[in-house]
């Protein structure tokens, strides 16, 4: 019997699910770039310098909502992906494992806001206002996950955006009405609330009776409260532990960490004229890192399942790398420029190795989503000592150019893609074979 229409079928399907979460994606990052833009037209530099540095602690206390995604995501395609995002079973560990890291994330924030607004000269009243900011939006993690592991992946873009729109748009309305930067997040947080019943209203449609009956129960019959069954050997399909949620939220968080480490070492290292031409650089690395994220959050629900979504998706990040780099060797003075503006043309000529940094950490993301989906427990150590190396390698070379901070920052890329890819290797070798 002939398969080719089904399989046709399943490609295309793919294929609009790319589409639209690809979509989502650029319009998610659209908003994240709107509130600075606007902020440079409505506010004075120094209150400009204070949105940024608030922006930039959000971005980083709510990537654990990244790992939460990931981890439930992996949870729901174990526990047999959309029959497991309807199946009602009452309310237990997915619930309280969400919660925790949610509250975990904005009580961090909270306790040390005297700490930030000193050293970071914010108004007071800011950072409880970020730490509000930061529940919802990493708590959010939780239904996206649900939606990503049952391959709703329209849903899955709807929710993305409402996400985003959540984190930003009360941010753009009160800088539109001139609410001052305390007024601003305030009523950022008002809105980012609205994230958390809107996302639990996407999944009732969806026909999830609720964001509490997404997941099997660590407490149905045989399984422990915390997310093992009663031989305290194998952790039951789709049930929830802190270790899954920590070991993700931890390789989400290796990932900015060493996608801005070079960054970082940039202004610490070379002089000011350097370090500004490397931030042009950085942003081509950034879109590449994110560039192919469209295929590991398509393909992490299959490879948990396993069969060939290693190989098919480990081809697809490789190949959109591949055409990034080759794109920016042919026009990467023209990407300069838009990045920068013709006083950075003269790095044009290093676009191409900018992302290729981008392309291999893409390659690590892919590899470290594989390695989540195989349950291990240390997903990104490898990536921890990688930027471990950099830092080490860098204090040693003293490196005073672009050129030669870019070599170091290519070094480190292609070592956590070979790490991590490696360690991938050692877990599939028998599927692989």
């Amino acid at each position: 019997m002939d398969s080719s229409p089904g399989i046709r079928g399943s490609l295309t399907a793919l294929g609009r699910a790319g589409l639209a979460v690809t979509a989502a994606t650029a319009a998610a990052n659209l908003l994240a770039y709107l509130p600075p833009a606007l902020g440079a037209r409505r506010l004075a530099p120094a209150d400009l310098g204070a949105l940024a540095a608030a922006l930039a602690l959000v971005a980083i206390a709510t990537m654990p909502g990244i790992g939460l995604q990931t981890a439930v995501a992996v949870a729901v395609a174990r526990a047999g992906g959309k029959a497991a995002a309807t199946r009602a079973s009452g309310p237990g560990s997915v619930a309280r494992q969400a919660w925790l890291t949610a509250l975990m994330c904005g009580g961090v924030v909270l306790l040390a806001a005297p700490v930030l607004a000193v050293s970071l000269r914010l108004p007071v009243g800011v950072p409880p206002m970020l730490a509000a900011m930061t529940v919802p939006a990493v708590l959010a993690g939780w239904p996206l996950g649900v939606l990503q592991g049952g391959e709703r992946f329209g849903r899955l873009a709807v929710g993305t955006v409402a996400l985003a729109f959540g984190r930003y748009a009360g941010v753009l309305v009160g800088l539109v009405a001139g609410l001052g930067l305390t007024g601003t997040f305030a009523l950022g947080a008002l809105a980012a609330w609205l994230v958390p019943p809107t996302l639990s209203w996407l999944l009732r449609a969806n026909g999830t009776a609720s964001l509490a009956t997404a997941l099997p129960d660590a407490e149905t019959p045989g399984i422990e409260a915390a997310g093992v069954t009663s031989s305290a050997t194998e952790a039951a399909p789709g049930a929830l532990r802190g270790r899954a949620v920590f070991a993700a939220a931890s390789a989400s968080l290796a990932i900015l960490v060493a996608s801005y480490a070079d960054l970082i070492l940039a202004r610490r290292l070379l002089p000011p004229g350097e370090s500004g031409a490397y931030a042009v650089g950085a942003v081509l690395t950034r879109a590449a890192i994110w560039g192919p994220q469209v295929v590991t959050i398509v393909a992490l629900p299959r490879l948990v399942r396993g069969g060939a979504a290693l190989r098919v998706g480990l081809a697809l990040v490789v190949a959109a790398g591949a055409a990034l780099v080759g794109g920016a060797a042919v026009a990467g003075d023209l990407l300069v420029r838009a990045v920068g503006g013709d006083g950075y043309a003269r790095i044009g000529e290093l676009a191409p190795y900018f992302v290729l940094v981008g392309a291999l950490y893409a390659v690590t993301v892919f590899f470290i989503n594989a390695l989540i989906a195989d349950r291990a427990r240390r997903p990104a150590v490898g990536v921890w000592a990688v930027v471990a190396g950099l830092a080490i390698v860098a204090a040693i070379v003293r490196p005073g150019t672009v050129g030669e901070l870019l070599a170091c920052a290519v070094g480190a890329a292609a070592a956590s893609a070979l790490v991590t890819g490696a360690a991938v290797w050692r877990r599939k070798r028998p599927a692989l074979a």
